[in-house]
């Protein structure tokens, strides 16, 4: 009786018209769900299930007026002081253009205004007296300011004068440009060469297009997905990058897997309809099984909930689940379509669609001395992994964009030249009750304390806001001075206020960490709802929070794992050992990434600064990484598991396994890293880390481990790699098996 995956393919053969017209309605839905927009999360701010990201959601809904709607315009001259006639004149006739925006303007903050006031005069000018700050405060919402990002850094401009632009809000306009131009330079750079891949693993172009058919469905139906989604789980403009990165990847291996397994069955003289039926319950329970651990992986993000890796997950979720929807659906319709013809329009490429015997007769030539193979192998990939010892994390920042970009510029040149420009604000967002009037004296003696104890924290420039003076409230807002009205009517509302702590250290320090968790001590301890923003705030929320959850999540994805492998192999030590080299592979990448991105190793070449590991990166990696490492072993376990059913010879299961997989998990790993390495050169450090240190894994796990580990500690094994105790030795379930066949 055949199993439901063959049965299956046979309804799809037959009636594959409908399949098409299925697969056509799908994409045409998935394009109008995308231009119904989405409601991505900002993914450059904390997310709001934490403190700090709380604090920004509720300044963002309740004060859509404040100190991030400033703009910072830099005047430079390499001749002239900012005392100079000349000098005042050019800014003062550059600023004129800010008239053609249509955003009303509260307040143009320059060197000129105050000259007389030294302490006006650090914030302004630079030491060297050749750059003028010019901040000038627009009135509207960030979504209103974001619409005119261009307008505004278009709008100011000289001949005489070389002006850059930067703040908060057009530092984050460029990074989502970044973002959106990584991931399309990815697809340019991916898709090639997997084609060419492609045309050299089948050696003919019908069969080397159709993969890409496969995934040009993919992407828009897993991106209309993540739109809808959006609307209901918190979703970020990482998630689309996610779908390129995993989703193009996986969907090409897969359509591999199954039209290698189908090309075979029609060389073999079966009827195109018997081949698809062959094909799913082989190939296709394979790359089932292979997706299962691949989403294991995924699944293991989602409990990152203080992070925006849930948003990443989904991306990469949604990806693999198209992915193998149209590779179990419209690429089984395609192959019937195109039946026998599937080996039309051969390539002349040099060594296309070979056979060799290679992979057999290398891991033959391993099993005969394993000790020699394994130990080499096994110190080498401990020496990649070891860098991984002295990793430095943190949550990321400017840092992470390209050296060159001029926002970047523009604050780091105030950062450095202008000795009174304060770099980091902590917010505190004091959360009124239902009810509570801000406007009371006895509120500002309360906050009054937890000021002067603030303070007093080391690292605390100044606390300056109304409620820390509770002297004012004795007369009418009309009666204070003009400061301190513009203060409150752009800090406070019904619900929140906001004060802002200038302080000393710089976002990603250790005594920036240790100067919230000061803060933090009495902001804790007052009656009122003190919330502590800031990025290095989330940088502590988000180091507590994987503390704490990444030891359960480790546990969850090795148990699971296991599972899933001891289904497909009915194992006990095999799972372990495939865990065990997954590990191996990991570790080479977490250290190789280190000495990249960490030491330096490679930055001129890569155009990026040199700096500790975005926090995300290493969880994010192990979860997609040991998944599609998985996805490989499966497959490879699978064919060396069918050979020793049939041999029950240990060492020429293994070298019969690696052969029959080893040419299709070669040309699969290869489209992997083709696709990964695109991103090597995305300008968004973590996304560019990410696709190194995909890349590294798959590659090593595609050779070192797969070629030398794998064979070598399962001839040492020897038949213990097939042992299980009896109350575990149950068949494969029909669904997904049927015996007669043997799996890609």
């Amino acid at each position: 009786m055949e199993g439901l995956l063959s049965q299956a393919g046979r309804q799809i053969h037959r009636r594959r018209s409908w399949v098409f017209a299925i697969a056509i309605a799908s994409v045409v839905c998935s394009v109008l769900l995308i231009a119904q927009g989405n409601d991505f999360d900002d993914g450059n701010s904390p997310p709001s299930s934490i403190e700090s990201g709380k604090a920004l959601e509720l300044v963002n809904q309740e004060l859509p007026v404040v100190s991030q709607n400033s703009v910072t315009y830099i005047f430079s001259h390499n001749t002239l002081f900012w005392n100079d006639t000349e000098f005042e004149q050019g800014v003062r006739g550059a600023l004129e253009g800010l008239d053609e925006i249509t955003l009303g303007i509260l307040g143009v903050s320059m060197a000129y205004d105050n000259p007389d006031d030294s302490s006006h005069l650090a914030r302004h000018v630079s030491n060297d007296g050749h750059h003028v700050a010019v901040f000038v405060e627009f009135n509207g919402t960030e979504e209103e300011i974001e619409e005119e990002v261009e307008n505004i850094k278009s709008a100011v401009e000289s001949a005489d004068f070389e002006i850059l632009v930067t703040g908060n809000l057009v530092i984050n306009s460029d990074f989502d440009q970044l973002l959106e131009a990584d991931q399309i330079r990815a697809e340019i750079i991916g898709i090639p060469i997997s084609i060419i891949i492609l045309l050299f693993v089948f050696g003919t172009l019908t069969a080397s297009i159709l993969p890409i058919a496969v995934a040009g469905c993919m992407f828009p139906l897993a991106t209309g997905l993540a739109f809808f989604v959006s609307k209901y789980f918190s979703m970020t403009q990482y998630s689309i990058s996610m779908i390129s990165l995993i989703g193009i990847a996986v969907s090409i291996d897969y359509s591999l897997f199954m039209i290698s397994r189908f090309r075979e069955e029609i060389d073999k003289g079966q009827s195109v309809e018997d081949s698809i039926a062959t094909m799913m319950s082989t190939a296709g329970r394979a790359i089932l099984f292979s997706g299962a651990t691949v989403a294991v992986g995924l699944c293991s993000l989602f409990y990152f909930t203080a992070t925006h890796m849930p948003s990443m997950a989904m991306g990469a979720f949604l990806a693999v689940l198209g992915s193998l929807l149209y590779s179990m659906t419209l690429l089984p319709a395609l192959l019937s379509l195109v039946g026998k013809g599937i080996n039309r329009f051969p390539v002349p490429i040099p060594g296309a669609n070979r056979k060799s015997d290679f992979w057999e007769r290398f891991s033959t030539r391993v099993m005969e001395n394993p000790v020699r193979w394994l130990a080499p192998a096994m110190i080498f990939l401990l020496l990649l992994g070891a860098p991984f010892l002295n990793v430095q994390l943190n949550a990321g920042g400017l840092e992470t964009l390209p050296p060159e970009l001029e926002s970047r510029r523009a604050y780091e040149l105030l950062e450095d030249e202008f000795p009174a420009f304060t770099a980091s604000l902590v917010p505190l967002v004091v959360v009124f009750e239902d009810g509570q009037d801000p406007f009371s004296k006895s509120l500002a003696a309360d906050i009054t304390e937890v000021c002067e104890e603030v303070r007093g924290v080391e690292g605390v420039i100044s606390v300056e806001h109304p409620l820390c003076m509770p002297g004012l409230f004795d007369v009418t807002i009309e009666q204070w001075p003009i400061e301190a009205q513009v203060a409150w009517s752009t800090t406070v509302s019904d619900s929140v206020a906001m004060i802002n702590i200038a302080i000393e250290y710089g976002s990603g320090t250790d005594e920036a960490e240790q100067l919230i968790k000061d803060i933090r001590k009495f902001t804790g301890e007052s009656d009122e709802e003190i919330l502590v923003g800031s990025w290095t705030s989330y940088e502590v929320d988000m180091k507590e929070h994987l503390k704490e959850r990444i030891p359960t999540v480790l546990l969850f994805v090795l148990i699971v794992t296991m599972v899933l492998v001891w289904f497909q192999v009915k194992s006990v030590l095999v799972p372990i050992k495939a865990i065990l080299m997954n590990i191996l592979s990991i570790s080479a990448s977490f250290g190789l990434i280190v000495v990249v991105f960490q030491e330096g190793l490679l930055s001129d070449v890569l155009n990026f600064t040199p700096q500790p590991l975005d926090l995300m990166v290493p969880p994010l990696v192990f979860g997609i990484a040991f998944g599609l490492s998985m996805d490989y072993e499966v497959l490879m376990l699978s064919r060396i598991h069918e050979s020793w059913l049939e041999t029950e010879d240990n060492t020429r299961a293994v070298s019969e396994g690696l052969q029959a997989s080893g040419r299709l998990i070669t040309g699969a790993a290869a489209i992997m890293i083709a696709v990964f390495s695109g991103f090597i050169f995305a300008d968004v450090l973590i996304i560019k880390s990410i696709g190194f240190a995909l890349t590294v894994a798959v590659l090593v796990d595609a050779t070192i481990v797969r070629a030398i580990v794998v064979p070598s500690t399962m001839r040492l094994m020897g038949s213990l790699n097939w042992w299980a105790p009896s109350f575990l030795q149950i068949n494969n379930n029909n669904w997904i098996h049927d015996p007669s066949t043997s799996e890609e």
